[in-house]
């Protein structure tokens, strides 16, 4: 999985913080660098800009288990068209 996101820009969080309940404007600007703050983060998801394993995000709604981690440890976050990113579940 790493080799097919090789140049991907990529970000780990803990497992146990995701699992005890992580919402995805905290985990895309506090818990990665997706975004650089949270006021950015909402408004690009509320401009329907923000994918979470090809699934667009509608609101700032938790982000387990709404979303299954692929392999059981990776997310890809895609940011408008083009700007993908991967996160790792450690």
């Amino acid at each position: 999985m790493l080799a097919l996101f090789d140049g991907v820009p990529n970000y780990k969080i803990n497992v146990l913080e995701l699992q005890a309940g992580m919402f995805t404007v905290d985990m895309l600007s506090v818990y990665t660098s997706v975004f650089p703050s949270k006021g950015e983060a909402k408004k690009m998801i509320q401009g329907g800009g923000v994918a979470i394993n090809k699934i667009k995000l509608s609101s700032d709604e938790p982000v387990y288990p709404n979303y299954e981690l692929i392999n059981n440890k990776f997310m890809v976050v895609q940011k408008g068209k083009k700007n993908y990113f991967l996160i790792i579940a450690e």
